[in-house]
């Protein structure tokens, strides 16, 4: 070979080298988007499902809070029944007890009229 032909494979052998480093440099640079979107892929993924969590979440704890707050209303309802049935039952109770003082009193009042005047009655004779 002469120096030509020489200096023309040299040439063809850097550009080769050249375009050689060129190929690896873009695959670096492919690698790292690769890695960069993947990256950005499970932050971004990360990031709804998290998102998505707290939405759950809320939704839970307000049926609950929902729940909670009929629960107690029903548990007041039934409270305030069984107080107004205790309520009526007392005054039941309150007016059968004053019906039957009412009624021994007028008999007690009655049998001590009825010994006041045997008293009076023996004592005249």
């Amino acid at each position: 070979m002469d120096q030509n032909e020489l200096k023309k494979v040299e040439g063809k052998d850097n550009q080769a080298w050249a375009a050689l480093q060129n190929v690896r440099k873009a695959e670096e640079q492919a690698r790292l988007k690769i890695e960069e979107a993947r990256q950005k892929t499970s932050l971004e993924i990360i990031r709804k499902a998290t998102e998505e969590a707290e939405e759950v979440k809320k939704k839970i704890i307000d049926e609950a809070r929902k729940q909670a707050e009929n629960l107690k209303q029903e548990i007041i309802a039934r409270a305030q029944a069984e107080a107004q049935t205790i309520v009526q039952q007392t005054e039941a109770d309150k007016q059968e007890i004053t019906s039957k003082a009412q009624a021994n009193f007028d008999l007690a009042v009655e049998k001590a009229t009825e010994k006041l005047i045997s008293m009076v009655e023996t004592g005249k004779d």
